[in-house]
């Protein structure tokens, strides 16, 4: 079954094709133009810096836990890097990355930020993990390199004691996701066609990550929201079997399962719903991350009418101007290059799709800095106060960041869901928005805005 899913998916994928025209220079340049002549907005360069160099470093665990979804953060890097140099670079300056694998070591992550972040053009560096994030959150401060993550937590962005810092996170957090997800059910509860008010059981991995969402101020704004609780189970990502997690949340009255955990987790827990015949009681739902190719991929068809936040546009919105120009250096890339279309479809997932347009908001930010003082005097701290004013639409909206007024993480998503349609004779996985975009509630423990 899942194989066929896969072939699926891929088939419809080669369906799907565009070109592109470039119109390049380090002064002004519009974005890569479809037929239709769709570009996005970009601050022009008032300085020309053809010749030089500039190096976009990151590192993080490439080989170790999450090598499955790091690996294709890297993918996206890569690719991305070369979709900047096609169309002018930073101000005619060629990027390059530089990176480290930290096998997930906090001793190697260390080691690393101790080797790059004292060279003279490290004015920021992308770490992959929140764990990262909290250990090298001081050390980034007094340093004044500015630091963007992947997942940022609460107390890398904000510390212990509610402070921004500058780190700047290209999710939302995971609290505040819950919170955005609680007011979905609140209006909408009734089209799922399960009986009973909604009453949530958290059945997440073990640690941090996994229980970072069940926080009680997110619990108290779902209460506010009616939106019941019925306790959490953790577990180990290594656990074989998850059934009594999820029986025991629904034994206590949970007709919602909400996940925190990446690819086996959700697709683990939608499989043992569907095993257990808990299909028409119970919805299966998460942070970000339920929503991609990967728990598809794992949990085949029980993952259909899996429902979470979507902070971002996805794969599936191909009108999308910056979802084209994705998709095509992936299928360039990826999939003419890859061994198996399943190989190919391993980096087709968000971790590419997000780091990908990462490198348009770092270029965005590297531009709007040296226009404001000049590339002679570029470094971390200037970079930074461009930062702390910085909105900016990647690509034409795969995510939206706002850094103003002390918001170092994204701030609004939509929710959608995994829905399994029938495309070209082909019943093919798609992630499809339910809603548009809304600002999510801010339900940091110190200093959230919509904390009750």
């Amino acid at each position: 079954m899942k194989k066929a899913l896969l072939i699926s998916l891929v088939i419809a994928l080669l369906g799907f094709s565009s070109s592109f025209a470039y119109e390049d220079s380090p002064q002004t340049r519009s974005m890569p133009q479809q037929a239709d002549s769709v570009t996005w907005e970009v601050t022009e360069c008032e300085e020309d810096l053809t010749g030089e160099t500039i190096t976009f470093y990151h590192f993080g665990d490439l080989s170790g836990t999450f090598a499955f979804i790091s690996q294709p953060l890297v993918a996206g890097f890569t690719d991305g890097a070369e979709f900047l140099n096609e169309t002018g670079g930073v101000c005619g300056a060629t990027v390059v990355q530089e990176f480290r694998d930290t096998g997930g070591s906090q001793d190697q992550a260390q080691a690393f930020w101790d080797e790059l972040s004292v060279r003279d053009d490290a004015y920021s560096i992308f770490l992959y993990a929140s764990a990262d994030g909290e250990l090298l959150r001081e050390q980034a401060l007094e340093q004044e390199t500015v630091i963007f993550i992947a997942a940022g937590s609460e107390l890398a962005l904000y510390g212990e004691d509610g402070t921004p810092g500058n780190m700047y996170a290209i999710i939302p957090l995971y609290a505040d996701q819950l919170g955005g997800f609680c007011d979905y059910i609140a209006e909408n509860w009734a089209s799922f066609g399960i009986e009973g008010d909604p009453v949530m059981g958290h059945v997440s991995w073990l640690g941090a990550f996994g229980q970072s969402t069940n926080t009680e101020a997110a619990r108290a704004y779902c209460e506010a929201a009616r939106v019941g609780y019925a306790g959490a189970e953790y577990y180990l990502p290594i656990s074989p079997n998850v059934s009594t997690q999820v029986q025991a949340v629904v034994d206590n009255g949970a007709n919602i399962l909400f996940t925190t955990s990446l690819a086996s987790g959700p697709a683990q827990i939608a499989g043992t719903v569907e095993t257990e015949g808990l299909g028409d009681e119970v919805l299966v739902s998460g942070v970000n991350w339920v929503l991609d190719t990967s728990v598809i991929g794992l949990g085949g068809a029980a993952t259909n009418g899996m429902v979470g936040l979507l902070p971002y546009t996805w794969w599936d919105e191909f009108e999308h101007p910056g979802v084209q120009v994705i998709a095509e250096k992936w299928r360039v890339n990826r999939l003419e290059t890859a061994a198996t279309p399943t190989d190919a479809l391993a980096v087709r997932n968000i971790a590419y799709l997000v780091s990908f347009a990462s490198l348009d908001m770092w270029r965005e930010a590297m531009v709007r800095t040296i226009n404001a003082v000049g590339w002679e005097n570029l470094s971390g701290a200037a970079l930074d106060a461009t930062m702390q004013e910085f909105s900016y639409e990647p690509m034409g909206g795969i995510f939206r960041v706002d850094y103003t007024e002390g918001n170092r993480s994204v701030s609004s998503a939509r929710i959608g869901s995994i829905q399994f349609i029938e495309l070209d004779g082909n019943i093919t996985p798609t992630i499809q928005p339910l809603t548009d975009w809304f600002d999510l509630p801010d339900l940091r423990t110190v200093g959230g805005a919509d904390v009750p």
